[in-house]
């Protein structure tokens, strides 16, 4: 039985080294966040908190800059190394052994999962210290933070699977991340929108991921009930990892 588990565990440990190994995929997944974290940090000391919400700006975006990291993994830290290796025909190296795609996808999304832990983790422990997460809160933040991760990171293997050149990607997936942010309500309050506009929310699945986060940590009522949100996320994993394996491509040809 465990010679089974060896391609998987091998692919799992290539994945780390490279992601170690290449600058480009560490600052997008980890470093790239913090930036925005410092940057919403300092717009927060001049904005005054919201009466409304009873909320600081950085307080409300907090769980929004954690999707935005997370998405920042499962969407270029994800996509981008495999259109890599399809590029330089390392996929179709692997199509020549008895590897089976949902071992190679399954070793990807673990390979970034373990990443989004330490993400997770960092941001957890800092929510504390800085007063936005109660220490109640600790475990269901990270059970929910890792749910999504899964959703996300299926999502960003079947985008993937779409693209021939790595720098079309890493210019055009951030500006089909930033409007499902936005709409979601992760980085502003759906209320100030229109009401017509309100509604595409509901067809954005990190929309659900928002109202738990939100739920969670400001007692915010969500569009749907917890439990159903949780299904809708698991449901979305599930459809995109089934996409993935069948949009999967071993080469560009």
């Amino acid at each position: 039985m465990n010679y089974k588990l060896e391609p998987f565990k091998l692919l799992v440990r290539m994945g780390l080294t490279e992601i170690i190994r290449e600058p480009k995929i560490l600052f997008f997944s980890l470093f790239f966040p913090m930036f925005f974290l410092i940057m919403f940090g300092t717009m927060s000391v001049i904005i005054q908190p919201s009466t409304g919400m009873g909320l600081s700006f950085l307080e409300y975006l907090y769980p929004g800059i954690l999707i935005f990291a997370l998405f920042s993994i499962g969407l270029i830290g994800t996509s981008v190394p495999l259109i890599e290796m399809r590029k330089n025909d390392i996929l179709k190296t692997l199509r020549t052994t008895p590897l089976k795609i949902e071992v190679f996808i399954l070793s990807q999304i673990t390979v970034r999962f373990i990443l989004a832990i330490f993400q997770i983790l960092f941001f957890a422990i800092l929510g504390v210290i800085l007063g936005y997460i109660k220490f109640a809160h600790i475990i269901p933040f990270i059970l929910i933070s890792l749910l999504g991760m899964i959703m996300i990171l299926t999502i960003g293997f079947f985008f993937g699977n779409f693209f021939k050149n790595e720098e079309v990607a890493s210019g055009i997936l951030p500006f089909v991340m930033m409007p499902l942010l936005f709409l979601s309500g992760a980085l502003l309050p759906s209320q100030i929108l229109p009401e017509s506009v309100q509604n595409v929310a509901y067809v954005i699945p990190i929309t659900y991921l928002t109202d738990l986060y939100h739920h969670i940590l400001f007692d915010f009522k969500g569009r749907v009930p917890d439990i159903v949100a949780i299904l809708i996320i698991l449901a979305v994993s599930l459809v995109f990892f089934i996409l993935s394996k069948k949009t999967f491509r071993w080469s560009n040809n």
